[in-house]
């Protein structure tokens, strides 16, 4: 998907807010002891283990065995600022995955097309125009 590991660690904090619910995953209950606001405690509780009432599925204890995941959910744990900024880079790069901004030059030709049909267009009815005009005479 062209995610690196420090996304994949960085966009499964936005477990920070929210809940599971059986009905739809078949778990229930919080990551966090606050669900409602977005903070480091997912990584925080993480690192810390079980903790009574919250969820812990095998996707989030994979980051801790993985020592590539594990490296950054240390650090997210530790520095607050470092997960919002990481979080807000990953989650952009996730929104824009399959976009490809239009190249300068693409636009360009796209605009001279246009206006290349428009003038054709143009000159082909005052051709049939003038013709118009000249058998009506």
């Amino acid at each position: 998907m062209g995610l690196s590991d420090q996304d994949i660690v960085a966009l499964s904090g936005a477990h920070t807010l929210g809940r599971a619910h059986r009905d739809r995953s078949g778990f229930d209950g919080p990551w966090t002891s606050d669900p409602l606001k977005f903070d480091n405690s997912y990584f925080v509780e993480l690192v810390k283990g079980d903790s009574q009432g919250l969820l812990k599925l095998p996707t989030d204890k994979a980051l801790l065995e993985d020592p590539q995941f594990r490296k950054y959910v240390n650090l997210y744990a530790k520095d607050e600022e470092a997960f919002f900024r990481d979080y807000a880079a990953s989650h952009k790069r996730l929104s824009e995955l399959g976009f490809t901004q239009p190249s300068l030059l693409r636009l360009a030709l796209k605009k001279t097309m246009i206006a290349v049909v428009v003038s054709a267009t143009v000159v082909i009815f005052s051709y049939l125009y003038e013709i118009n005009t000249r058998e009506s005479e």
